[in-house]
Parts: C-alpha cells; sequence; structure tokens
C-alpha cells in the first residue's frame, strides 16, 4: 500500500513539472519583440536649384506605422512628395505618394510636412506588400525620397535613404522578452509545488509529501 501511494504521489509530482514547464514555454512564445527604427535623406537639389532639405522615417506601433518629417527651404511650387524605389531598370517607382501640392506645406522660403503611413498606403512595386518589404528596400539602398515642383518635376530636391539618423546611425529589432512570475501547484498528493522567477531563472519542486513516510523532491 505504502509503494503504491509512493508512485501515485510521484506520479503527480512529475505531472505538474509537465504543466509548469509548459506554461512557461506559451508565456516564452507570446512575449513581444519591440521593432524600433530611424531613417533619414539629405535632400540634394537638382542642377539650377537652390533649394534643400532634409527628411526622417521612423518606425511606430512594433513597425506597423512609419511617421515621416521633412524639412525645406528655398523650394518653388511644389508638385508633389513622394518616396520611390530604383529597380535596377533606370526607373524608380513611387512606393508612396506622401501629399499633393496644396496640402504640402513646403512651398516658399521655408516649411515642414509631417504624417505617418502604413502598408496600406503602399504602392507601385510595394503594392499589397508589408512595411517590412520597405525597410528592406531602404537597407538595400533603394529608397529615394524626393519633393517635385513645377518647375523640377523629376524632384527639386532628392536623396537616398539610410538607416539612423545619418551615417553611421542604427536600427534596431529588440527589447526584452520575460516569462516568470510564480506559480503554486499545491493541496492533494500532500505538498506544494512552486515555479517561479523569470526565464533562464529557478524553477523547482519541492514540499513534504508523506505516504506512510516522509519523501522531498526539490
Amino acid at each position: 500500500m505504502i509503494l503504491r501511494n509512493f508512485r501515485v504521489v510521484q506520479a503527480s509530482v512529475i505531472s505538474a513539472l509537465l504543466l509548469v514547464s509548459a506554461i512557461y514555454i506559451i508565456q516564452w512564445s507570446n512575449a513581444q519583440v519591440k521593432v524600433t527604427g530611424t531613417f533619414s535623406a539629405v535632400l540634394m537639389p537638382s542642377n539650377g536649384s537652390k533649394a534643400t532639405g532634409k527628411a526622417a522615417l521612423e518606425l511606430q506601433d512594433n513597425g506597423k506605422k512609419v511617421k515621416y518629417d521633412v524639412n525645406a527651404s528655398g523650394l518653388g511650387n511644389v508638385s508633389g512628395v513622394t518616396i520611390s524605389q530604383e529597380t535596377g531598370t533606370g526607373r524608380a517607382p513611387d512606393v508612396v505618394a506622401l501629399k499633393q501640392a496644396s496640402q504640402s506645406g513646403l512651398g516658399g522660403a521655408k516649411g515642414s510636412l509631417s504624417g505617418t503611413f502604413t502598408k496600406s498606403d503602399l504602392i507601385g512595386p510595394l503594392k499589397d506588400k508589408d512595411i517590412s518589404d520597405f525597410v528592406k528596400a531602404i537597407n538595400d539602398g533603394k529608397i529615394i525620397f524626393r519633393v517635385s515642383t513645377t518647375a523640377f518635376p523629376l524632384g527639386e530636391i532628392a536623396g537616398n535613404m539610410i538607416a539612423g539618423g545619418g551615417p553611421g546611425g542604427n536600427m534596431t529589432a529588440g527589447g526584452n522578452a520575460t516569462a516568470g512570475g510564480n506559480m503554486t501547484a499545491g493541496g492533494g498528493a500532500g505538498g506544494n509545488m512552486t515555479a517561479g522567477g523569470g526565464a533562464g531563472g529557478n524553477m523547482t519542486a519541492g514540499g513534504n509529501m508523506t505516504a506512510g513516510g516522509n519523501m522531498t523532491a526539490g
């Protein structure tokens, strides 16, 4: 009888340990990784223009949205603000149309423009793609930010987007993922079992379990 009770207790301990391990695995798989990144472009003038500018992009909402900021001076009548992608064929079709002339706020001696876009705003070669595909194109050196005017329809100022706030900048996908907390499986079989700590922490099974005597696992 004592041996039978001992086996029942032993089976309960093993089952509880397996349950705790499963919960830890689920918690770890559900941990979110934060995705962030900043990109920039120095907008250089076309021949015959003295305009200058700078554009910046920032990943937001864990990489689901992109915020843009543009500052420029010396522009003529703005006809469009677009982001284009080089395709290796001598063409650079638009992948995001940010603002039209009446909305740009960039005309005149000095101006600025801000806003956001998501994957639903992607067009051309990136239509139906994700923001991650847009970011890959930036890292591949294929993305051009341009401001067009009536005098320079192909772009009065333009520049290639690069990772970071400038040369040597960084883009990161990181953050902390933690699976932890305390969980107690107790009562019954004459003892308590506790799993605690974070990922990589300690998990213990212990307590007193009596089946005609004392047995301790932990």
